[in-house]
């Protein structure tokens, strides 16, 4: 989704929104921040905040380097006209330099009423000071985590949180079915988001990777306007220190006749333009130069073609992904634990399918790539350990 992206001078940006009576409520309700703020879509150079509020509002991130004043303040706009009188706020702050630590707050003014001609304003909220801190490709070391098929277990999501130092964490990874469905609009807060905001999101992002239980329901088409990217695609690929992130997003697991989805699916054809993408992109110069090469995606590829969704994507994807010196690939979706050691037939790097309730710690060093199964417990179910193919 295209942005008209500006900055502005907080000097202009505060004299724009200069305080107002907040005599202008409707009702006894005080304007608040209900969820966030939260990151996502971070880049070398851009990170997106995201929160929402109880009052439709205008907003704002002020930010600035973490160890500096020189504040700005970010807003967002389409087609020329900034975005107001919304509950959901997406604020992209642009301009930002790699590996270097921001501090952002954010601001929400409420629209008590909104005429053609005049806009009467309300209380204004202010939450933070947060910090971001945009990719590196220089950084040596880090970690992250990955957890999958959570299906709206807030609970057991916060029992393998407690298994990971989220303090050193660069990046959490969902990689698919954190959702059951998309039906009703609290279920990603009660189900994932509220927690992932009060441990971690509002200073470490998390990387959603679309399962096949976020195809679904009324609200599923409006998943990234919650959880944008950078690209606006569920398909991307993203450098941090040694590695190359390729995200995929693997559709839904049934051919798209079948009669759940009422004639409503197309993943044949996106599945194909992925494929189209994916040549490309792994003959890009800065994948080829990474260190390691690590794939996320929910649905692990297989040779069984009962499993439509999942054979599609074997047959579709492995065949390039094994001519791309993959170090590692994550996957979920069969809420069953197995790691699949390379075999040069079907998979030439080794997939750890990841179980609902276990965690996988990653440690990454220019020498070694190693990842950490753990149960919610703190029990270690297996550990693998990849050195670097490439000398980027």
């Amino acid at each position: 989704m295209a942005r008209v992206r500006r900055v502005f001078s907080v000097a202009i940006v505060l004299a724009w929104l200069v305080e107002l009576p907040s005599a202008f409520s409707q009702d006894a309700e005080k304007l608040n921040i209900i969820h966030g703020p939260y990151l996502q879509a971070v880049t070398e150079s851009s990170a997106t905040v995201v929160w929402f509020t109880n009052r439709d509002c205008i907003s704002r991130v002020e930010y600035s380097p973490a160890d500096g004043n020189d504040v700005k303040a970010a807003f967002a706009s389409h087609h020329g006209l900034v975005d107001a009188n919304a509950r959901i706020h997406r604020i992209p702050l642009t301009g930002l330099k790699p590996g270097v630590r921001y501090k952002y707050r954010v601001v929400s003014r409420e629209i008590v009423k909104f005429d053609p001609y005049q806009v009467t304003f309300g209380d204004t909220i202010v939450e933070g000071p947060y910090f971001v801190q945009t990719w590196n490709p220089q950084k040596g070391e880090f970690s992250f985590c990955v957890v999958n098929d959570i299906h709206e277990d807030a609970s057991r999501l916060d029992s393998l949180l407690n298994q990971v130092p989220l303090n050193t964490l660069d990046i959490v990874f969902l990689n698919g079915d954190i959702m059951n469905h998309w039906s009703r609009e609290h279920q990603p807060f009660d189900g994932f988001l509220d927690l992932c905001v009060r441990r971690f999101a509002r200073e470490t992002p998390f990387v959603y990777v679309r399962g096949n239980h976020e195809t679904r329901g009324a609200l599923a088409r409006g998943l990234l306007d919650y959880f944008p990217t950078s690209d606006g695609r569920y398909y991307y690929v993203f450098r941090h220190g040694p590695v190359s992130f390729l995200i995929l997003d693997t559709g839904e697991d049934k051919p798209d006749s079948n009669k759940e989805y009422s004639g409503l699916v197309d993943f044949d054809a996106y599945r194909a333009e992925q494929t189209q993408w994916l040549h490309r992109i792994v003959q890009d110069e800065s994948f080829k130069a990474s260190r390691y090469r690590v794939v996320l995606m929910h649905m692990p590829p297989s040779v069984d073609a009962r499993a439509y969704g999942a054979s599609q994507v074997h047959t579709l994807w492995s065949p390039i992904l094994n001519q791309a010196s993959i170090d590692l690939m994550f996957c979920g979706h069969t809420h069953h634990f197995a790691r699949i050691d390379p075999n040069e037939s079907v998979n030439c790097y080794p997939i750890l399918i990841n179980a609902p309730d276990m965690v996988v710690q990653v440690e990454v060093s220019d020498s070694r790539l190693q990842a950490t199964v753990k149960k919610a417990d703190g029990q270690v179910v297996d550990t693998v350990a990849v050195t670097p193919r490439s000398g980027g």
